[in-house]
């Protein structure tokens, strides 16, 4: 096959939303946006806001938001900063003004976390440092009881790969010492969501050099402290990260397959029953998806399903 006739990567970020999960609408491109990696999304002053890792050399971040699920703003960016995977966006309440918070993992070799916070999503606060966190992946965001949680795994160097996850969670004095997962284990993100008052978790799982577990698990915590290994999902299996959402009493999983670019759906009743894994339409990304709840300004409550594309 010659150089100009082979398949060329989709850069794109694409988006499709749902008021009934699993009956997806065509897949529409998000204006301006291309990344190496998935989108992450939050949703915030009611408007659903993406966020993505520049697809050029300056790593930098990029946004758009909607209020409608239809028409998206024009992309902006955080200036003087950079990253090598794909950020985390979370909004919190924060003295009785909601917040914008972003996370991210240095750039090239930097395995540091930093954060900032936006009182707007476009005016950024200096980027400060987690202290004692060190990732190869994007970290992500989660606010559980109205305390905001970050969480990742270790970093990779030249002879060792720290696949343990951690958390830290974020005060009024900053943030706490990074605290390891009991028995949780990935060569890839978590990806979290808040279902009534407990804290749910999905990864996949670590990765040697003779066995790359590629099966998605669950656990769950009501107090952020002990977590309790849950149903995983039948048949989910993932090379990337997964996404978790919470929406309309469920849990909702998407995952790229672990053979393809294929994406895969499944819900969770929060107890034991897991649907049958079900293909999202045509959909097909080379990167890990992104999940988020969202009531458009005018509309029904629905799901968002956003991802990078994968060939073209």
């Amino acid at each position: 096959m010659s150089p100009l006739s082979r398949p060329q990567p989709d850069t794109r970020l694409w988006t499709s939303g749902t008021a009934q999960p699993g009956a997806w609408a065509d897949q529409a491109p998000v204006p301006g946006a291309t990344s190496p990696t998935g989108p992450a999304l939050a949703v915030f002053q009611h408007r659903l806001h993406m966020a993505w890792r520049a697809q050029d050399s300056t790593d930098s971040i990029w946004f758009s938001a909607t209020g409608d699920d239809l028409t998206w703003g024009e992309p902006w960016n955080l200036p003087y900063v950079g990253t090598s995977d794909r950020p985390a966006l979370c909004a919190l309440p924060d003295a009785g003004a909601e917040a914008l918070y972003l996370a991210w993992k240095g750039q090239h070799h930097d395995h540091s976390i930093y954060w900032s916070t936006s009182a707007d999503g476009h005016k950024w606060e200096d980027q400060q440092i987690l202290g004692g966190a060190e990732t190869s992946r994007g970290p992500n965001l989660i606010v559980f009881r109205g305390v905001l949680q970050a969480f990742w795994r270790g970093s990779e160097h030249l002879i060792t790969s720290n696949q343990n996850l951690y958390s830290a969670v974020h005060n009024e004095t900053g943030w706490s010492a990074p605290m390891m997962l009991a028995g949780m284990a990935s060569v890839e993100s978590p990806a979290l969501a808040v279902l009534g008052d407990t804290l749910y978790l999905a990864h996949r799982g670590p990765k040697a050099m003779l066995d790359d577990d590629k099966w998605i698990r669950l656990w769950s915590t009501t107090n952020g402290v002990s977590w309790t290994s849950r149903a995983n999902p039948p048949d989910a299996f993932s090379d990337l990260a997964p996404a978790l959402a919470a929406h309309d009493g469920r849990l909702h999983l998407a995952w790229k397959s672990a053979s393809g670019p294929e994406i895969w759906y499944s819900s969770f009743d929060g107890d034991q029953s897991w649907q049958p894994p079900s293909r999202a339409a045509a959909f097909e990304t080379a990167c890990g998806p992104a999940l988020c709840a969202f009531r458009p300004a005018i509309g029904t409550n629905q799901l968002n399903l956003s991802w990078r594309g994968s060939t073209l």
